[in-house]
């Protein structure tokens, strides 16, 4: 079978047999533990020196500027207020909706900035106008003995297109 073999197969046969004795050398876990060095003992001056820092004190006084012009914000001004948004006058309202439904009368506004509202008959809006009438396309505000009115918007559909109709390119008519 095998007559002899050359130096060179010799060198590889010795190789393989040293890399197996590694691997189980790996896989028996020898050498796994790590040696770690001892502890070294505490010196009392490096204690005697160490100070001991405490977090200074602030005042909410002293913490007003962080919130009267945020450091993120683009235009440093506070952020606005959350919940239902101050309506300085009907101008910037948008009638949306109006729900009525036995005792159920409310309207549903929108504020320019895309605020939503919703109000009450005889409820008031925060810049003082009260809602005194509901129709199903309008409502009725009064403040101070005036009174304005905000309608629904009717939306219309477009004109019909004078266009032609869409032909198939070099196919005969019929």
């Amino acid at each position: 079978m095998i007559n002899a073999l050359r130096p060179i197969e010799w060198g590889l046969l010795g190789l393989s047999a040293a890399l197996g004795v590694l691997m189980l050398g790996i896989l028996s876990s020898i050498g796994d533990a790590p040696q770690w060095l001892p502890e070294p003992a505490p010196s009392a001056s490096a204690s005697a020196s160490a100070k001991v820092l405490a977090a200074p004190q602030a005042s909410l006084d002293s913490l007003a500027g962080t919130w009267q012009a945020p450091l993120f914000s683009t235009d440093r001004s506070p952020d606005r207020a959350i919940g239902q948004a101050a309506v300085s006058s009907l101008s910037s309202l948008t009638l949306t909706g109006i729900v009525l439904d036995g005792d159920l009368r409310m309207a549903l506004l929108k504020h320019a900035d895309s605020t939503p509202l919703q109000i009450h008959q005889n409820q008031t809006l925060p810049n003082g106008w009260r809602l005194e009438h509901l129709t199903p396309r309008d409502a009725r505000f009064v403040q101070d003995g005036r009174s304005q009115t905000l309608s629904l918007r009717a939306l219309r559909l477009p004109p019909p297109s004078s266009t032609a109709p869409i032909t198939l390119p070099h196919e005969p008519t019929p």
